[in-house]
């Protein structure tokens, strides 16, 4: 199991955001969570779980960080908030 950090892109206003560019890969999700509030200031990113056993998800945050939600890859209507009030 391990996470990976990606920028995010939309084909246009209203388009879902999609993983563009890998640019870390960690095993510990604070190591990668780290990365993710310095990059995401000032680009759109993703932490993506990548593990054998279940689905991939994807772990956004609207906020830069404050509020923190997991859904599963490609699963754009359901998530759940794991960090943040």
């Amino acid at each position: 199991m391990f996470y990976e950090l990606w920028t995010v892109s939309s084909f246009g206003p209203g388009e879902p955001l999609m993983p563009l560019t890998r640019e870390a890969m960690a095993e510990s999700f604070s190591s990668i969570y780290d990365k993710f509030t310095k990059l995401n200031k000032t680009t759109p990113c993703v932490i993506v779980l990548n593990d054998s056993k279940s689905k991939e998800k994807i772990y956004e945050s609207p906020d830069g960080g404050k509020t923190v939600y997991e859904r599963n890859f490609g699963d754009y209507d359901n998530r759940t908030k794991i960090k943040g009030s």
